[in-house]
This record gives structure tokens, sequence and C-alpha cells, in this order.
């Protein structure tokens, strides 16, 4: 961690490729599994550049939570119904890792 900070990094928690779950009590993609992945350019027209390519900084009204793209194995309805979408931004703290990308 020292490191980290003194390079002015911070350690992302997920790579691309690695499977992931999303938990049960988030509030979308409930329990989905998927694959972290730079987001599209479709979303990144809109959003700007992620940081490295994988992340950025998401604020709303539920606070600031970093993010990842993940495109899901089955797609997924939003929380108000909307969709299926194939993949979406999820915040870092509701995904868990299933299994890394191999080396």
């Amino acid at each position: 961690m020292e490191q980290e900070l003194r390079s002015g990094r911070v350690k992302r928690r997920f790579s691309a490729g690695d499977r992931v779950r999303i938990a049960v009590d988030f509030f979308w993609a409930r329990g989905a599994i998927g694959t972290v992945s730079a987001p599209p350019d479709a979303v990144t027209t809109i959003s700007g550049p992620w940081n490295e390519g994988l992340t950025r900084s998401e604020v709303s009204a539920l606070g600031t939570n970093t993010v990842y793209w993940v495109w899901f194995d089955e797609p997924q309805h939003d929380a108000d119904g909307d969709g299926p979408y194939r993949g979406g931004q999820i915040w870092e703290s509701a995904l868990t890792l299933l299994s890394a990308k191999p080396n």
C-alpha cells in the first residue's frame, strides 16, 4: 500500500478478463455473473475516458463509487426494469472475484 501511495496510483482490484459475480443485494443485475472488460466505445463517448481504460468514479445521489464494466453471461434488467442489457457499469464493492484471467 505504501508503494501504491508513493507512486500516486491505486492498485485496481480487478483486471480485464476476470470472472465476477455481482452481489445479490446490489440494486441491479443481482447475482449475475460476467466478465470485467474495458467499456465499449459508445460508453466512453458519453462518459469520457476511464482510468487506465478499466475503471471510473461514478458520482450519484448514492455517493462516489469506483465502477467497472461487466459483460453479463445472461442479459440483465436495470433497477427500473429497463433492458435487457448485455453489459453495464457495476460498483467495485458489489463485485466478487470468481476466477482471475489466466496470465
